[in-house]
C-alpha cells in the first residue's frame, strides 16, 4: 500500500515538474522570439534609409496588435513613435546657420 502511494505521488510531481518545464521553456522561446523581432525593427527604426523606417514602424504596429502582446511590446511601440515624433521634428526645422555665414556675405 505505502508503494502505491509512492508512486502515485511520484507520479503527481514528475507531472507538476514537466508541466513547468515546459511552461519555463515556452517562455524562454517567446522571449528569444520577442528579442529577435524587436531588434529587426530597431535596426530599421534607427537607418538613416526612410524605408527602412518605415517598415520599422509598420513591423512594430503589427507586432503589438498580436494576442500575445505583452507591456513590453507596447512600450517599445511608443517609444519608437516618440522617437520618430523627435527625428520628424529635428527635420522640419528650419536651418538655423552658422555666424560664420554673416562674413560671406
Amino acid at each position: 500500500m505505502a508503494g502505491a502511494f509512492v508512486a502515485v505521488a511520484a507520479l503527481v510531481v514528475s507531472v507538476a515538474d514537466g508541466r513547468a518545464g515546459r511552461r519555463n521553456t515556452e517562455f524562454l522561446a517567446h522571449r528569444d522570439q520577442w528579442w529577435n523581432r524587436w531588434s529587426w525593427v530597431a535596426e530599421r527604426a534607427t537607418s538613416q534609409d526612410e524605408d527602412q523606417q518605415d517598415a520599422a514602424m509598420i513591423m512594430a504596429s503589427a507586432l503589438t496588435t498580436r494576442r500575445w502582446t505583452t507591456d513590453d511590446d507596447t512600450w517599445v511601440l511608443h517609444a519608437l513613435e516618440e522617437h520618430d515624433t523627435r527625428r520628424a521634428a529635428a527635420d522640419h526645422r528650419p536651418d538655423e546657420g552658422n555666424r560664420d555665414d554673416l562674413r560671406h556675405e
